[in-house]
């Protein structure tokens, strides 16, 4: 049964009229796994570009299509994607860790998975988006997972990584072939100094465009309004400047 979504408040963080706000659930499947991600977009002004946005640990849930509406805005179609499935639901903090361990340990299903719901997206029918109009962006563990998806060579035009995990196995196999943008909480203590050092380190070898950016009163989780714990919470100033960098972002690559 699909999810009773609220509309009325996707389009109001979207920054658009209810009435103007297409939401479409997009079932799909791979490697006989059912997924139902969402497509968001403004029908009274029909997008030319895209962004595929991957939800925090809890997946596919109300507040998810929330953030991603505020964050990126209603200027691209919003590709809400579900990389769990629809039999995993997290419902609560240990269940969402439990859900996202074995993506993070096999960043090759990962990346798999990623590469799946991308062309998903791609194959839209109900907008029209050149093959270049596309990119990426994802919120703890999916910023995690928008970065895997880029150094697969995933052909997206730019990745935005908001307080995500910035390690990967094998930094060296690296084929990214967009930009990228990274927004980091500093009081984040799942990404302690010196993996930030290495992000640098691996972006530097690699020869890509990309920028990090230090949110120094942030920390982990800063775009979840319901996060409210040390290291972990919400910070209303920092999550409005991290939308404003993530459109400007865009802005300039599809300009």
């Amino acid at each position: 049964m699909p999810q009773p979504w609220n509309a009325a408040a996707i389009a109001e963080k979207f920054g658009i009229a209810a009435a103007d706000l297409a939401i479409e659930v997009i079932p799909h499947s791979a490697d006989g796994v059912e997924y139902e991600s969402v497509l968001l977009f403004n029908k009274a002004a029909p997008p030319t570009t895209g962004i595929l946005a991957v939800p925090n640990y809890f997946g596919m849930r109300q507040q998810a299509l929330e953030i991603a509406a505020a964050t990126v805005s209603a200027g691209h179609a919003v590709f809400v994607a579900d990389v769990f499935g629809t039999h995993l639901r997290p419902a609560t903090p240990d269940e969402a860790v439990a859900a996202i361990t074995p993506l993070k340990k096999d960043r090759a299903e990962l990346r798999k998975r990623m590469n799946a719901v991308l062309e998903v997206f791609r194959g839209q029918q109900k907008i029209r988006i050149a093959a270049d109009k596309f990119g990426a962006c994802g919120f703890c563990f999916g910023g995690t997972a928008a970065l895997e998806l880029a150094r697969s060579g995933a052909d997206v035009r730019g990745t935005v990584s908001l307080h995500g995990a910035l390690d990967t196995p094998a930094p060296e196999t690296s084929k990214i072939r967009g930009a990228v943008l990274v927004l980091h909480g500093v009081q984040d203590p799942s990404v302690p100094r010196e993996r930030v050092n290495g992000f640098i380190d691996e972006m530097s070898a690699a020869n890509v465009d990309w920028q990090l950016v230090n949110y120094g009163q942030a920390g982990h989780s800063f775009t979840d309004p319901e996060a409210n714990a040390p290291g972990f919470f919400y910070h209303r100033q920092t999550a409005g400047r991290a939308s404003v960098a993530l459109k400007n972002f865009f802005g300039e690559l599809f300009a």
